[in-house]
Formats: C-alpha cells, sequence, structure tokens
C-alpha cells in the first residue's frame, strides 16, 4: 500500500520552487572557513554570509547520492538496508529529560537512562534502530556524545543513530571509536549513522554541518533533516511549508555529496504546524498528516532513502524509515513506560496497512454456507482458528503526556507498560563487549576531543 497526497502536477511545482529559492535566496553559511569551503567548490557566494545552490548542482548531487543505505549493527541478522523494499522503524527522541519509573517525577535524564533504553529498545522487536533517545546531564559536555553512543553500544546490537552529535570534533570522536569497532570486527556494516538538521529558514548550523562532514568524509550513513514550524519558521501554508523542508534538505544533500560524492545520506523532513494561540509546536493539527505525507512523497522522487514519522498515514507513504517511539511532552521527556506503548501502537499500523489474504480460506465462503441464515460463527473451527491471530491490546488509552493521575491508578495501560519495563530490564541480557574492546572505546569517548578535518 502506497498513499500519495500530490499529483504528479503539483510535486513538480513545489520541487521548482524549491529550486528558484535555492538559487535565488540560498542559506546563510555564519562559519566563513565553511563560505570559503563551499567557494572553492564552485558555490556562488554573493555576500559574506550566504551560498547559493544552482539547480545542475542540485541534480548532479542526487544523480551520485547512493539509493540504498546500509545501517549497520553488532548483530548480522540486526542490519538495516534502506532500499525501499519495507519500512523500519527507530525508537524517538532526543530529550533530556526522563520520567522515573520509581517515583513519576520527571528529571534530569543520567546515563543509565541511555543504558536502560537501549536495552528496551533491544529487545523489543517493533523497534529495528535505536536512536540516542535523551542525552546524559550527567555527562561533562564534551563526551556526553561519545559516552552516549557507548552506553547505547553495550545494550544493543541494533544499528545505532545518534541524533545529539552537533559539533566537528564529537563527530570526529566517533568516528575513533568506529575505526576500533571495525578493527576488532565487531560490527556488520557502519557502526553508527548521524541526524542533523538545517535551522529553518534557511540557515546551516555551522557547528552541525561540520559533524556531518565528518561522517560524510569516512562514509557514514548521514541524515539530512529539516523542521520547518508552519507559521513561525516557515510559511503559514502546508505547500509553503513541504516547500521550504523540500528545499532545505535539497541544499543539505547538495552540499555533502559535492563535498564528498557518493557519500550516503537519507531525505528527513520534520514539518509541523504552530499553535496559532502559543507559537509552540502543535502535533494535533489535522493538516499535519498531508504535510508528512506531501513531504515524503517529494522525497521519493528524488530517489533517495526516506525517514518520516510514526503517523499512519506517512507510514502509509511508505518511508524507509519511520521514527516516534518512547517520548513524551513533545519529544523533551523520556519515558520507558511509553516505549513498550508505542511498540503496541507501531505493531498495530503494520497491521493496520498490511496486505489481507483474499484465498479460499480467508473468503470463508465454506463457513459461510454452514453457518448460514440468523446463526453465529463463535462454535466454528474457522473462527477458534484464525482468532488466535487477533491482536490483543493491552496499553490502549494511554496518553503521550506526563500524567500523573495515570502514574498511579491500579490495572491503567501506564501501569501495565511499568510492570512489562521492570519485566525486561531484569531479564533481559544483550551479548557484551570485549573487556579490551570496551576498555579501549571508554578511553577514546574520554579523551580530549580533537579538531575536526573537512
Amino acid at each position: 500500500m502506497r498513499f500519495s497526497v500530490l499529483s504528479a502536477e503539483e510535486e513538480q511545482r513545489i520541487h521548482e520552487a524549491a529550486l528558484c529559492i535555492l538559487e535565488e535566496v540560498g542559506l546563510d553559511v555564519a562559519r566563513p572557513s565553511l563560505l570559503a569551503r563551499l567557494r572553492e567548490h564552485g558555490f556562488p557566494t554573493p555576500a559574506d554570509d550566504r551560498v547559493l545552490i544552482p539547480r545542475a548542482r542540485i541534480e548532479a548531487a542526487l544523480e551520485s547520492a547512493p539509493r540504498s543505505v546500509h545501517l549497520g549493527a553488532r548483530d548480522a541478522d540486526k542490519q538495516v538496508v534502506l532500499d525501499g523494499k519495507r519500512c523500519f522503524t527507530a525508537t524517538g527522541g532526543c530529550g533530556s529529560k526522563t520520567l522515573d519509573i520509581d517515583t513519576g517525577e520527571v528529571r534530569p535524564s543520567s546515563l543509565a537512562d541511555v543504558a536502560a533504553s537501549a536495552r528496551l529498545a533491544d529487545a523489543i522487536g517493533e523497534y529495528d534502530v535505536y536512536w540516542t533517545m535523551t542525552s546524559a546531564q550527567d555527562v561533562e559536555p564534551a563526551t556526553r556524545v561519545a559516552r552516549g553512543f557507548l552506553a547505547a553500544l553495550q545494550n544493543t546490537v541494533k544499528p545505532i543513530q545518534v541524533i545529539d552529535a552537533c559539533k566537528g570534533e564529537e563527530a570526529e570522536t566517533l568516528v575513533l571509536m568506529v575505526r576500533q569497532l571495525e578493527s576488532a570486527g565487531a560490527m556488520h556494516g557502519p557502526p553508527v549513522s548521524m541526524l542533523n538538521s538545517v535551522v529553518t529558514p534557511l540557515r546551516l548550523d555551522p557547528d552541525g554541518t561540520e559533524a556531518s562532514m565528518v561522517f560524510a568524509r569516512e562514509g557514514l550513513p548521514v541524515v539530512c533533516c529539516s523542521m520547518p514550524i508552519g507559521g513561525v519558521t516557515s510559511p503559514a501554508t502546508p505547500a509553503g511549508t513541504v516547500m521550504l523542508a523540500h528545499a532545505e534538505i535539497l541544499a543539505f544533500v547538495t552540499l555533502l555529496q559535492s563535498l564528498y560524492p557518493g557519500c550516503p545520506l537519507i531525505y528527513c523532513p520534520f514539518p509541523v504546524f504552530a499553535d496559532p494561540h502559543t507559537g509552540i509546536t502543535n502535533y494535533w493539527d489535522p493538516r499535519g498528516e498531508w504535510l508528512y505525507c506531501a513531504s515524503l512523497q517529494l522525497g521519493r522522487s528524488t530517489g533517495l532513502p526516506c525517514f518520516g514519522t510514526e503517523y499512519l498515514l506517512s507510514l502509509v507513504s511508505v518511508p524507509d524509515l519511520c521514527t516516534g517511539g518512547g517520548m513524551l511532552e513533545v519529544s523533551t521527556v523520556l519515558s520507558f513506560e511509553q516505549l513498550v506503548i508505542d511498540a503496541e501502537r507501531v505493531r498495530d499500523v503494520r497491521i493496520s496497512i498490511a496486505p489481507q489474504d483474499t484465498g479460499p480460506d480467508a473468503l470463508a465462503v465454506e463457513v459461510v454456507r454452514k453457518v448460514g441464515p440468523g446463526g453465529h460463527f463463535l462454535a466454528q473451527r474457522h473462527t477458534v482458528s484464525h482468532m488466535k491471530d487477533f491482536p490483543i491490546s493491552k496499553y490502549a488509552g494511554a496518553s503521550d503526556a506526563v500524567d500523573e493521575k495515570a502514574w498511579n491508578d491500579e490495572g491503567s495501560p501506564r501501569q501495565r507498560a511499568r510492570g512489562e519495563v521492570r519485566r525486561i530490564l531484569e531479564t533481559h541480557r544483550v551479548e557484551p563487549l570485549s573487556q579490551e574492546l570496551d576498555a579501549a572505546l571508554l578511553k577514546i569517548a574520554e579523551a580530549k576531543p580533537r579538531t575536526a578535518v573537512v
């Protein structure tokens, strides 16, 4: 099943508008050294802080970018290949707070929270990729990204994607850890990928861009993201917001692909609208589903692997990767219970969009003939056989907000989820890294970061 909201004409109209913006307006680049590097590679720089992206450079970048992207893992069977054949699911992120499983209070996240969330994601089959869901506030900022990556690596054999490596030197530390992992033969495929975003509207974050350049230089996958907020950081219309996201992702892809031809890149739109009363992100705007579908449709048109959200219609649009599990309060608070609850939602969405059997047994003509008018099907062997496949909902009705009443209600979905979290954390074991490798990685993670070379 694949759902489209744009006609071919509308898709082309939005694409042409994005190309016009990039050729005539361009992006701000606040770091002179980065602007000089782009100028050396032939990009027009009409001002001291502006780069223009010609149409020909965009077309060349899309032509040279790989059509599939490999996300490596410690377990060979857990590797992920984004090639348009299926949709994989990642956990959500990236917060700095955690809903404490014992007290029900929201507190600063810790390294132990990173480890626990990775172990939960490792155990829950609905999650294929672990995002670094929260940043460890009990770790020094200079080593926080590397220590978080190591904690995740120790607790999951699935692919890991970092979303908080915002500086080139942090990326260089991760590269050293990657080389250590590869030399030890501990990974199957690229050990880590990274998500970084353009700062909407039309600004390259110098630190995040530099970090992405480090990964692109090493052939490590980079997710090129745009997160416009309609009415605040993008136009107040759905089409305008989708167009701006498309333009920003095309720009990011073109710059990285031009500097490091053949580097693996993923197209990632996360557009939303603002609440008209407060200006904050409003995930419940009913036009949001159109945003997700239209953005993914434009992404598919580029030929790049696409990364979308967890929402039903965007999944029907079939991104290669979607995200959204385990976060509360607009993705700022990690909740272990929510990670379990959202896994059930992922299961349900996958079931709802899956093709259904229409063969003779499924049509059940003979069963209907046997029961006849006015009968019931409860006593039929056919019913008993197929009812075993009915999905059972354990957590229906759980909200996605921090709710003290729901926390304390006996028998509530969140209470049941908390019991499952405790069971998993007590029983699930992940194959440990060797002591030698673990010590080597910790030494790299805790060392003084080195200057990025891009």
